[in-house]
């Protein structure tokens, strides 16, 4: 990690004049629209129920503070002050960004939204973002500021993270903001507010309770870290609990050093397809990203939500079910962001064919015959998304890796490591954790499975 020294310096020394201590209150995507502005000033906003000041950084006035622990690149502080009552104007170059690591923690678990006060010269999209210094991941909400000035409010629920790491906002240390474009920007003031009633899983929950069609009718039941919540009136719950139980419990089987789940792990029911794909129509637009699921997609899980519309075809507990939560599970509880990798789609196969009772023999039998260049295992275990028609392949080595009680307690460590990395890509870790190296594992994967299904 780089730092500019001297614009650092600088930097210090005009916030030591310009900026609060945070005090408690007394008592891979396209650009995104702007957030819009549901307050017109803190003031305002402090009049609302539930939100309490946690947290304020104000680049305004002159009273002597502390500076904090400042990170710039390609950043810097070419303009003095000078009219009173003007805030730090800097000047960033396109990809640029500031983060600033407060002298007292965030108390980031009962934050709901975050105000940002800014006047910009002109129109030009930045992100703020919250860094997650235990893996060095971030959440983040682009936004695409006007001419002049403005006060942002930014809902916690709406920020996201990329592929791979996984984020969490109630962990983070550091705030800040990246520049898409470059250009100047005036900063004014910084606050964080939420509720001291609710936590971090009930303000998601609540959020996407709201996301559904009508929010009335959403029914939540609990057990153990998943929580499901459904519109769909003819969804036996008490089934489909005891279902994804099980997948857990032989999951951890499976990989006995998964960690817990960091948060709730929700499953999404919809009473149809059609109430299915308008949430994350709705999710999209809301987080700033393109996150619909496909034609094709009878399930689809983003940022650890698990969903799928409600279907009979399998009695009370539709597969899909259990493929996503699996994949919901996983991903709190590992802090990987991997969707539709090798590794994730093979695990949730298999736990899914424990509820379809589906025999994959023909389709393991057809699959060896047609397999050719594209079927190396050396591309498919790269962590980077397969197509369904690789899916077989997926689960057929997976099932492979947990065949042998030396290649399973292999793949359990390889998977602590592969969090660390934030990707599931094996190509590296193969030599260390499996004695070979991935061409060398794909021949005796091949070899097994033609003496299996061939």
């Amino acid at each position: 990690m780089r730092f500019a020294p001297l614009h650092a310096t600088a930097l210090a020394a005009l916030l030591w004049w310009s900026m609060r201590p945070a005090e408690p209150a007394s008592a891979g995507e396209p650009p995104c629209p702007s957030v819009p502005d549901d307050a017109t000033s803190p003031k305002d906003d402090a009049a609302r129920p539930g939100s309490d000041l946690l947290y304020r950084r104000t680049f305004l006035g002159d009273e002597a503070l502390r500076a904090p622990w400042i990170e710039l690149r390609g950043v810097e502080v070419p303009i003095e002050r000078t009219q009173p009552g003007h805030g730090v104007v800097v000047r960033a170059a396109a990809g640029g960004s500031l983060r600033i690591a407060p002298e007292a923690a965030l108390p980031m678990a009962l934050v709901d939204r975050v105000l940002l006060s800014v006047s910009a010269p002109t129109a030009m999209a930045v992100e703020f973002e919250l860094v997650d210094a235990s893996n060095g991941a971030r959440t983040y909400r682009r936004i695409a500021l006007a001419q002049g000035a403005q006060l942002i409010t930014i809902p916690i629920a709406d920020l996201h993270y990329d592929r791979g790491r996984v984020a969490l906002p109630s962990r983070s240390t550091r705030w800040g903001l990246r520049f898409v474009d470059g250009g100047e920007l005036e900063l004014r003031a910084l606050e964080f507010r939420g509720d001291h009633q609710l936590g971090a899983d009930d303000r998601e929950l609540a959020t996407l309770r709201d996301d559904f069609d009508e929010p009335e009718r959403v029914r939540m039941h609990r057990r153990g870290a998943f929580v499901v919540l459904t519109d769909a009136p003819q969804l036996d719950a008490r089934a489909v609990l005891d279902a994804i139980d099980a997948m857990e419990r032989r999951t951890r089987g499976a990989l006995p050093s998964m960690p817990a789940p960091r948060r709730a792990v929700p499953l999404l029911v919809f009473a149809d397809d059609a109430g299915y794909r308008r949430f994350w129509q709705r999710l999209s637009a809301r987080a700033g990203v393109s996150v619909v699921p496909r034609s094709q997609d009878e399930g689809y899980t983003w940022m650890g939500i698990a969903s799928a519309s409600y279907s009979d075809e399998y009695g009370a507990v539709r597969p899909t079910y259990v493929h996503e939560a699996h994949h919901a599970l996983l991903e709190r509880s590992y802090g990987l962001a991997a969707q539709r990798s090798w590794l994730f789609e093979g695990l949730a196969v298999l736990e899914q064919l424990a509820v379809s009772r589906q025999d994959l023999t023909p389709v393991y039998h057809r699959g060896l015959r047609r397999a050719d260049a594209a079927s190396h295992v050396h591309d498919l275990v790269t962590g980077q998304p397969i197509s369904n028609k690789n899916y077989w392949q997926a689960a057929m080595l997976v099932q492979w890796l947990l065949a042998d009680p030396g290649r399973a307690a292999a793949l359990d460590a390889t998977l602590l490591e592969m969090a660390a990395r934030g990707s599931t890509d094996l190509v590296p870790l193969a030599p260390r954790y499996f004695g070979a190296d991935v061409r060398a594992l794909g021949r005796e994967f091949w070899t097994w499975a033609w003496q299996q299904w061939g």
